[in-house]
């Protein structure tokens, strides 16, 4: 079980990663008028845990707990960037991968 100041970490440290690396992705997604409503956001693993070997070690022991973390920050920086959250019709989710990958 993670502690709230764990969950607190890797928040953070995963908030830090998408501005710096999906910040663009996200802003196209947000604006697809795709009738898709679910959409990935694949996440590069070897960036995301060099940014913190911690993180990397919890997601290891837990992965779903994780995981979840990762789709709430991700759902509410979506949020944050789109204009209108009335707009805001997307559900994205973090796709861990050990390549990088172009979603487009």
């Amino acid at each position: 079980m993670l502690s709230p100041e764990k969950e607190a970490l890797i928040g953070r440290v995963f908030q830090t990663y998408l501005t710096e690396h999906h910040h663009e992705d996200i802003l196209q997604l947000i604006a697809d008028t795709n009738d898709e409503t679910h959409h990935p956001v694949f996440v590069n693993a070897m960036t995301l845990f060099e940014a913190s070997m911690e993180v990397g070690d919890y997601f290891n022991a837990y992965p779903s707990d994780v995981l979840d973390i990762f789709e709430k920050v991700l759902q509410r920086r979506a949020m944050e960037l789109s204009e209108n959250e009335r707009k805001m019709r997307h559900i994205l989710h973090a796709r861990i991968t050990g390549e990088l990958v172009n979603w487009k």
